[in-house]
């Protein structure tokens, strides 16, 4: 067996890169053919039903709006309902048919659960479902003085990434999965901004004192609706991010010299701060109260 791996330690990686050269110049006219026909063909949404998590803020919130154009059912999901309200009648505004709003935290599965029962229950359908509730850590490992719950910490970017690629497999043509990744974009998170359990914000004092200059939020939630529609599989934003992966499969040393140079400039592990900020003014409609799901009416289909 020593002697096999040996063997194949000298032979694959010439005859790896033998045969790449041979695929990659088909493989590309493929992928060229298939965004082709994708242009041809886009999802007509409007009275479909699409579930946004997160949707009290940033990607969330855009997201909806765009939907919203394109005159689809929505429902909004997130923890701060008195936003959803708000955004709810913003929608209405742009187009969107019918709006509900649902509060729930997408890390207690009863609430995932009761969120997609209660809208299949009242439309009888289910057609898109947007995941982009996130949690976020902004320290040092050497900083967190609690690390029993980092077992618990199960929303790590790397592992939903490689969940979802598998689960592509296994669905094949059934369902369309659409991985959208991006870089830095202004929005609440990169702005230090954060929710601790209780609902109230707080925020870094670090980032709260240094400006942010992220990407078009805006664009990014078009590029996801239409990457969607189009059945993408994956939407980047912005695009020039692929340039990495190079380096990083054929100069590795590069980006941890980048990466060492940009811890390095903080200088001595930081003392995490935080400003309590309340709950923000509302700048969109005053809160509802909530109204009661009904099922929709029986459609009798003639034979």
């Amino acid at each position: 067996m020593g002697l096999f791996s040996t063997l194949l330690n000298v032979v694959a990686p010439p005859a790896s890169f033998l045969m790449l050269a041979f695929a990659w110049p088909t493989l590309t006219f493929l992928h060229a053919c298939e965004w082709f026909l994708h242009s041809l063909y886009r999802e007509d949404m409007e009275d479909k039903v699409v579930i946004i998590t997160g949707a009290s803020s940033g990607i969330g919130e855009q997201i909806a709006y765009e939907y919203a154009k394109r005159r689809a059912n929505l429902v909004l999901v997130a923890r701060r309902e008195t936003r959803l309200w708000g955004i709810r009648e913003n929608a209405r505004l742009i187009g969107a048919k019918t709006v509900l709003v649902m509060a729930a935290d997408v890390v207690k599965e009863e609430d995932c659960r009761r969120f997609i029962d209660e809208t299949v229950n009242y439309f009888g359908r289910l057609d898109h479902l947007v995941n982009t509730a996130s949690l976020g850590h902004t320290f040092f490992f050497e900083e967190a003085n609690d690390t029993s719950v980092f077992p618990h910490m199960m929303a790590a970017k790397a592992a939903v990434i490689n969940f979802y690629e598998t689960l592509r497999f296994e669905l094949k043509d059934d369902v369309g999965i659409t991985i959208a990744t991006h870089g830095w974009i202004g929005s609440e998170m990169t702005g230090g901004k954060l929710m601790i359990e209780e609902g109230a914000e707080m925020q870094w004092k670090e980032e709260r004192e240094v400006p942010v200059i992220g990407g078009d939020i805006e664009e990014y939630a078009r590029l996801i609706v239409a990457g969607a529609c189009r059945g993408d599989e994956y939407v980047k934003f912005p695009s020039f991010y692929d340039v990495f992966l190079m380096y990083k499969v054929f100069a590795p040393e590069v980006l941890g010299w980048t990466f060492r140079l940009l811890l390095s400039s903080y200088g001595t592990a930081r003392r995490a701060s935080l400003i309590g900020t309340g709950r923000p003014p509302m700048y969109l409609k005053p809160a509802m109260p909530p109204k009661p799901l009904t099922p929709p009416p029986r459609r009798e289909i003639q034979g």
